[in-house]
């Protein structure tokens, strides 16, 4: 019975987060997206991601989820929103709800927004030619 309920309580933490993929980690803060949430329309893409902080911020949230888009032929990324939480994964009570498009900034070689862009801007797989 213990094991059972045990494989149901990781079986249902799975299911809830299971649109989250791991991107990296940056000064002890982890950075995911959610691939399902990718939009893609002539050369701009959206897509969501979420940052889980190590301890809290400056306004005590341990995570922040962002609808990022991309401009990928110009290399720049804008916030279309963010909103800030105050437990990792989103969980706990929303402090920051900004719905507001930010300016758009440059993505910087080897950043974690080139990891984004590389995610969102890629439109078809890439195939090998068998010559």
């Amino acid at each position: 019975m213990r094991v059972w309920l045990c494989m149901l309580i990781m079986g249902l933490s799975a299911q809830a987060h299971a649109g989250w993929t791991y991107l990296g980690t940056l000064d002890g803060d982890t950075v995911l997206i959610d691939k399902s949430t990718l939009v893609q329309k002539k050369r701009n893409a959206t897509i969501w991601m979420l940052t889980n902080y190590g301890s809290p911020t400056v306004q005590d949230v341990l995570s922040v989820s962002k609808w990022v888009e991309i401009d990928c032929d110009k290399n720049k990324y804008r916030y279309l929103a963010v909103y800030g939480y105050e437990g990792q994964m989103q969980t706990g009570a929303k402090l920051i709800h900004n719905p507001t498009t930010s300016e758009w900034g440059s993505i910087e070689f080897n950043s974690i927004f080139k990891s984004i862009q590389n995610h969102a801007c890629l439109r078809y797989p890439l195939i090998r030619s068998s010559k």
